[in-house]
């Protein structure tokens, strides 16, 4: 019934389109042409159709108009991208780009291990403030790690905000309402110096509900940017930001379970909500680009913090009846990142060659504790409410640096004026040191419930884990010019993760009570060699944009987390270093049927497999992965996406225009985590497998929208409605294939802007 009320509301809206829009079209004979796009995604300003790679540059004005506000719905379009949330020191910290990604379980796992996506914003590594006053959004597919180096396994996500102007006063304001009660206010404002200086200030705020959860479901941010561009030559230019951001979210609220496969219950269980500790994040970066005629000299140095001292939002207990918190402290966290880059120009006197060179220098350090505390008592004689309120359970305490340097070079020979061979080449140095140990409060009731003041165990487990790794990456790459418009590549690139080390306890009841142990477990580095074909091109005097790609990698060491048993009430956790083999195709279709009508189609299919299941050694027992790995395909990324979307201008007779849009989204069948063979083949009580539960179906989500802009270009406005059908999925379940998070519902938007 949804799929053909869908078709039915695609063909009407089709319909009233081309009926409506004859009157606004001036003139068949009218030239029109597709936009060219310039990305600077291999560190040189090109246009992205000259890019022999598989590489997405969205608009910051298209994400406005269609309501798109947080990372997750901007990556929502890009076939094979999936993101998968993050936290902490980095909120985008685990995006999936074809598979890619840092580790399928989170037992026991270390809570800085960084993505295997590369997230930059204006060239700083990990940077904030990439959400608001957005220039455009690069997507790179496929390892990049002779120009970005570590954690860029799996592909770049770049975000470029708007850039100071010189000599021009402008500015614009934006407010959106919506669903949930969002509030979404943006702002920025770019003020000429003189003929030398500008500034460009930036803020944003947004405030929403939970969908489904209300105040336990809120979420807050507060951000801001000051940019300065100086530029005392036409030659020299260096541009100076600071940023700050504040981020809250609320917990507790409803929790939504699953009733059956397919049915969610939004309100299963309740606990009060709560404010949990704001995180705040703080940066400053300085870029300079020094123009030398026929080459360009680059540097970008960076500095970013992070901070989430407080009380977390309170969780229900696995008894359901008590409280837990999240109790941090963040005595330091920081980022610093250096770069350096010297890259050819057009007029480079050697015209058969395109050089790149470059170095740079990352560390990471950090100092955290976590502390889960209880947020209300037992109701026994021994408990005083105010002593023990907010008594430590147990903790982790970890601190670490990790330093990185890298030295990177890549050419282009012109080996005939349609023929080129692209080859880099990156050496990476990495040491990391980590220190880690769990606290257990072991001053209990006799309902075993936690007191103040807590009683450590002594000594800590003590973990000093240092390692040095070296690494060598390369890309090698073959491009021909069929015709002007028609071009063919051939690459292999090589891409690479250092190792991490974490560490899982084990709980568990002797003789004389509660008996703990911790275990080191070591991720091996992550290799990954890659191959990819693919081929851009235009047609109809550039009316039509068609690019492909296929693409095939053998990854080492991806880390799984496995639950090989349990003790006492703790699971115990095994690390073991699993082969992927993967292969996937993706197409890019853009045509301007008119220049008033523009038809995109996105869309990618992949296959990513366990080539070989692992044995993993415990305390000399020999575990069989295949029962801990249930699913030989990897979860949480589902074989096929695409997406269609249709746009119409209409030319008003005042000069104003009016844009309507509609996108229908595919999202095939997976499954959404791995599971062990015990829990794929148990049944509930009516005989449904959880494996079941585990799985979300193929589904399909759509969105229109239609935006006014004035004739002036001053003002526009913009009304939206997403998932206009209501289409119910799931994006996430816990490990009993019970407690779910529900994909967005049908969620209504309207925007207006100012420009000045």
């Amino acid at each position: 019934m949804k799929k053909a009320l869908l078709l039915t509301l695609i063909l009407t809206f089709t319909f009233v389109i081309y009926g409506s829009g004859a009157w606004a079209q001036e003139s068949a004979e009218e030239e029109f042409t597709l936009e060219e796009i310039t990305v600077t995604a291999e560190k040189r300003s090109v246009s992205l159709q000259e890019i022999p790679a598989s590489v997405v540059a969205i608009e910051g004005i298209e994400l406005a108009q269609q309501g798109k506000l947080t990372t997750a719905q901007i990556l929502e379009g890009v076939p094979n991208v999936k993101y998968r949330g993050g936290s902490g020191t980095n909120p985008d910290g685990n995006i999936t780009i074809r598979g890619i990604q840092r580790t399928q379980e989170s037992g026991g796992t270390n809570a800085v291990l960084p993505s295997t996506t590369a997230t930059y914003t204006d060239g700083v590594y990990q940077g904030i403030g990439g959400g608001y006053d957005i220039n455009r959004v690069e997507v790179l597919r496929g390892p990049q790690g002779t120009l970005y180096g570590r954690s860029a396994t799996g592909g770049v996500v770049a975000f470029y905000t708007n850039d100071p102007k010189l000599a021009k006063f402008e500015g614009n304001l934006s407010a959106e309402y919506g669903t949930a009660s969002l509030k979404n206010v943006n702002a920025a404002l770019n003020v000429p110096a003189g003929d030398k200086i500008a500034f460009r200030a930036a803020a944003h705020f947004m405030s929403r509900e939970g969908y489904f959860n209300e105040d336990g479901g809120k979420t807050e941010t507060k951000e801001g940017r000051i940019r300065a561009l100086f530029q005392p030559t036409d030659a020299l230019g260096i541009v100076l930001s600071v940023s700050m951001a504040e981020t809250k979210s609320w917990g507790g609220g409803w929790s939504a379970a699953l009733t059956s496969p397919d049915e969610i219950d939004y309100k299963y269980s309740y606990t009060e909500p709560s404010e949990g500790a704001p995180n705040k994040y703080r940066q400053a970066a300085l870029n300079l680009n020094y123009d030398l005629g026929t080459s360009t000299l680059t540097w970008i140095g960076g500095y970013h913090d992070y901070d989430s001292t407080g009380l977390g939002a309170s969780t229900v207990g696995g008894d359901g009846v008590s409280w837990h918190a999240d109790q941090t402290k963040w005595p330091t966290d920081y980022y610093h990142s250096e770069e350096v880059r010297w890259a050819s120009g057009d007029d480079f006197p050697i015209d058969w060659i395109t050089m790149l060179v470059g170095a740079n220098y990352f560390k990471h350090e950090y100092d955290t504790s976590l502390f889960s505390v209880q947020t209300t008592w037992p109701d026994d004689a021994e408990s005083d409410p105010e002593r023990d309120y907010l008594a430590p359970i147990f903790g982790q305490e970890a601190d670490g640096v990790f330093n990185n340097y890298g030295l990177f070079t890549e050419e282009t020979f012109k080996v005939q004026d349609n023929f080129r061979i692209t080859a880099g080449l990156r050496y990476d140095k990495t040491n990391l040191v980590q220190n880690m140990y769990w606290r257990m409060n072991t001053n209990l009731s006799s309902t075993m419930a936690n007191m103040n003041p807590p009683t450590w165990m002594t000594p800590p487990p003590l973990t000093d884990d240092e390692h040095d790794y070296n690494n060598v990456t390369y890309k090698l790459r073959f491009e021909y010019d069929v015709t002007p418009d028609n071009m063919l590549y051939l690459m292999t690139a090589t891409g690479f993760m250092p190792g991490y080390a974490a560490l899982s306890p084990m709980i568990g009841m002797g003789p004389s009570g509660i008996s703990v142990t911790w275990v080191l477990m070591q991720m091996d580095q992550q290799k990954l060699t890659s191959y990819e074909f693919g081929s851009k091109n235009t047609f109809l005097d550039n009316t039509l944009r068609l690019n492909g790609d296929v693409f095939y990698y053998d990854y080492e060491g991806y880390p799984e987390a496995v639950e090989l048993y349990r003790m006492g009430p703790s699971p115990v956790f095994g690390i073991c270093a699993v082969p992927l083999e993967i292969y996937g195709v993706e197409i890019n279709a853009e045509y301007l049927i008119t220049m008033y009508d523009r038809l995109t189609l996105d869309a990618g299919w992949q296959s990513i497999k366990i080539a070989e299941f692992p044995t993993i050694e415990k305390e000399g027992v020999t575990y069989d992965g295949k029962n801990f790995m249930y699913f030989d395909k990897l979860p949480g990324n589902p074989d096929m996406t695409a997406t269609l979307a249709y746009d119409h201008t209409f030319a008003l007779k005042d000069g104003s225009t009016l844009v309507p849009r509609a996108e229908l989204r595919y999202t095939g069948g997976y499954y959404l985590t791995q599971m062990t063979r015990a829990e794929a083949t148990a049944v509930d009580a009516n005989g449904v497998s959880r494996k079941e539960y585990n799985y979300q179906s193929s589904y399909m989500l759509l969105n229109l929208g239609a935006t006014w802009t004035s004739a002036d270009q001053k003002y526009s406005g913009t009304a939206y409605v997403r998932n206009v059908l209501d289409e119910e999925y799931k994006t996430g379940i816990n490990a009993d294939a019970t407690t779910v998070t529900p994909g967005d519902p049908r969620a209504f938007g309207v925007m207006f802007n100012i420009n000045f």
